[in-house]
Order: structure tokens, then sequence, then C-alpha cells
């Protein structure tokens, strides 16, 4: 099954005036670049496409659909699935644009599977309330229940349906707004945070730009937490692989020991196991750096291998090919979380200035200065945050198809990063469901990757 990422988004009437394709032709590549002119929408549908692909009943995604001026967004993906929204103007309101309620729906292959026709529970929304009097005077504010919007049966409509098919059938979905606040519905809000922080009587900041401060470094705090606990995770996953081959081992070693048959088998290869002693040495090396294994000196084995004592030389052969062997499967199923660790810190490294970050199982991710003397996350520039933030997240996707929305990185990156951001992203991402989509004026993101750009033409002329 092809995986759900976005191939098309079509928007009509937005601010009643824009009607857009996009793209016109083909489908959205895996790191797409929405261009268009200041205030023809390109930052605003993209934010109308997370909240349409976002399922989180608390959040406001229904809320900010149904307050946002167009008449209807469709969301294609490249697994059959068809999300989509019309919004429907109060009958007083056609030219202000001022919405009764929303018709959500999911499709797959063209049929419908989801219907939910939405109506905001606030009272000042005149197209979803009315009011009267009773026998005794008395004002009566009564809910508008309005027969759904296309004739369905039951079964498919309503907002348990709709919620859990948009649970079950989008990939998660990001986005890095313009403000440089990170949103997804697998995001826990930072100021959520802050308030426990208040209740239990921390010290509480006193300007608008404390609490700014203060919330980005709790974001960026649960980003680094997050991508910690990920890799720890996958290394106990790939060590645990890896021991599976000492099953294997023992068994060869029990082999080699009731044979009858191995005296006059053929020879193990004696240079070939020092090779691989000194690969086994080399590679325990790397690992311990980031304490996904210890370091192992093989300098007694390959003492033993080299003894000019032939029979000795053999057996020693003989008794150390399963050990070698076993270690090398264990290595192996390390391979992978090795390299993503080690690129992502060579990445992450290339963009800080004056600074490093290092990784270690037991202690997780920790940023130093050139001079090694240990900094707090805080000290790090806003742009060097934004950055760590992304790249966190996108780490710890790699699990499962994800959307990451990016709208105008150029805003808090300079030349040199803007330059390195979509080569950096795809580099990370290599080998998963993750696709990337920016909405942005950056000429050099543009003139890089022409290929990727997704111009925004208006079909309303």
């Amino acid at each position: 099954m092809q995986e759900p990422l976005i191939s098309a988004i079509r928007i009509q009437g937005l601010f009643g005036m824009y009607t857009y394709n996009l793209p016109e032709e083909g489908a959205l590549s895996n790191a797409a670049i929405l261009y268009g002119d200041n205030g023809f929408g390109k930052s605003t549908i993209l934010r109308l496409a997370f909240h349409l692909l976002s399922a989180a009943t608390n959040r406001g995604h229904r809320n900010a659909l149904f307050d946002t001026y167009f008449h209807s967004l469709e969301v294609a993906l490249s697994n059959g699935i068809l999300l989509g929204v019309t919004r429907h103007l109060a009958a007083d309101h056609e030219g202000q644009g001022k919405a009764k309620k929303l018709s959500l729906y999911i499709k797959k292959n063209e049929e419908l599977i989801a219907l939910w026709d939405w109506i905001p529970k606030h009272a000042s929304n005149e197209g979803a309330y009315r009011f009267y009097f009773d026998d005794n005077g008395k004002q009566i504010l009564q809910f508008n229940k309005e027969e759904p919007s296309l004739p369905i049966d039951t079964e498919r409509y309503g907002e348990e349906v709709y919620i859990q098919a948009l649970e079950s059938l989008t990939p998660t979905t990001f986005i890095l707004n313009a403000d440089r606040r990170l949103d997804s519905d697998s995001v826990s809000d930072p100021s959520d945070e802050m308030e426990l922080r208040r209740v239990m009587r921390y010290e509480e900041p006193k300007r608008i730009n404390d609490l700014v401060v203060r919330s980005r470094e709790i974001a960026l705090s649960q980003a680094i937490n997050s991508a910690a606990r990920w890799i720890s995770k996958k290394a106990v996953h790939s060590a645990n692989r890896g021991s599976e081959n000492v099953h294997q081992a023992y068994s060869q070693v029990l082999k080699h020991l009731v044979s009858s048959k191995k005296a006059v088998g053929e020879p193990t290869d004696v240079n070939e196991l020092q090779k691989q002693l000194s690969n086994i040495e080399m590679k325990t090396a790397e690992l311990a750096k980031y304490e996904l294994a210890t370091p192992l000196s093989m300098v007694e084995f390959k003492k033993s291998l080299g003894t000019k004592s032939k029979p000795k030389s053999t057996l020693a052969a003989g008794l150390l090919k399963p050990y070698i062997d076993s270690l090398n499967g264990r290595l192996a199923a390390l391979d992978l979380i090795y390299e993503l660790v080690d690129k992502f810190v060579e990445m992450v490294n290339d963009f800080l200035s004056d600074k490093k970050i290092s990784y270690k199982v037991s202690q997780g991710f920790s940023v130093q200065n050139a001079k090694g003397f240990p900094l707090d996350w805080g000290n790090l520039s806003s742009g060097e945050q934004q950055l760590l933030l992304l790249f966190c997240y996108v780490l710890t996707g790699r699990d499962k198809p994800c959307v990451f929305i990016i709208d105008e990185p150029e805003i808090s990156l300079n030349v040199k990063w803007q330059r390195q951001l979509i080569r950096s992203l795809l580099e990370i991402t290599k080998g998963s469901e993750i696709q990337f989509i920016f909405a942005s004026h950056s000429m050099e993101l543009l003139a890089q990757h022409r290929q990727r750009v997704v111009r925004l033409v208006n079909k309303n002329g």
C-alpha cells in the first residue's frame, strides 16, 4: 500500500478571490515549495491543509477552518484518500464570508466513507443557533441541528465516524509557523507545561518577552527529550535483535566440540579472522562514541591467531569464528541507528556556530561551546533553536508517514542555512515516508530547487 502523503491541494474562493490547483499538473514532490506574491494566500493554504489533516478535537482545528474565508478545500493523498471541507455561508452574510457550518468529508477512491456537518458551539454564530420565547416569555437558545448536506447512511455520518477515519487514514502532520512555533497533534503544547509550573509555584515570568522565551525553551526541551527517547528505544531494539545471534554462536561452538568431521574439514582462514577482529575493534570504538556499544580490545585474540604453532592457531581460529560471527551480527544490528545518530549530530553541528551538540545513551543530548564547556539550550540563538526543534521531530517521525509544513523558513534562517536546509532534511529522512511542503520567497531555495517549485496561479483570473 502506498503511504499517505499529500499529492495535491485544491482550494476555491480563498478570501472570496482566489482558486488554486496545487500543483496544476502531476503531484507534489517529497519537498515541494509553494511560491506566490505576498497576499496571495500560500501560507493560509498550508495552515488550512494542516487543520484539515489534524484530528484532535481540543486544538481548534475546525474553528480555524470555520473562521477563514474560503468556499471549499480538498487535500488529496497519494493512497487514494481525499479529504474535503465546504464552508456554508449564512444567508445574510453571503458577501462577507461569515460561515454557517462546515461540511467535512473523507472519500476513498471516490467512495464517501465519512461525513460530518460541523457547527460551532459558541452562541455568537447566528447560523448555528436560533432564539425563541417560550409560553412564559422566557428567551430560549436552541441548537440548530441541521440535516447532513449529502444523502448518506448514518453509519458514515457524524463526529465519531469522521474523527476515527481521519486518525486512521492520514499522515501525522506538523506545521512550523512563521512565528517559529511548531504545532502538531502529536506534540504537547508548551503553554500547558508553563501553566503547570505556575500552579506549582515555580518562578513566573512577568513580561510578554519572557513568556515567549520560556515557551520556546520548553518546546525545544520537549523535542530534544523526545529525540533522545526515540534513539534509546531504537538502540535497545537493535541490541536485542543482535543478541539473537548469540544462540547461533553457541550452537556452532557445540558443533565444533562434538563433531568428528570438523578435524578433516576445510581450515578456517586465519588472515580473514584477523581482519574481522580489527574491524570489530574499530567498529565498537565508533559505537562507543554514543554509548551504543562497549569498545572491545582484540589484542589477545589476534595473538592467539598469530601463534607459530599451526595446531594451536587452527584450534584458536575454530573457537573464535563463532564468537566473531556473533559479534558481527550484534554490531550489524546497530548499523542503522548508529548511522542515523551520527548523521543527525553531524548535520545539526554544521548549522551551529561556535557550539556543538553531542549524544550519549545514558545522558541524552547536550550542547557545548567551541572550548568544550557545557551550555544550556537557551544559549542557542532563536534560529538555532528552531532548526534543532525541527530536526528532532523529523528524526522521531521516521517510524510513520509524516508531513512537515514549513512556513517561510527564510524569516529566521541565514543564507547559508537556507542553502543547506532542504538537502539536510532529505538526507536525514532518506528511506522513510516523510514529506516537506514549504511556503517561501527565498531566492536561495527557489533557485536551487526549481523542479520542486509550485507556483500559485489563480484560476479566477
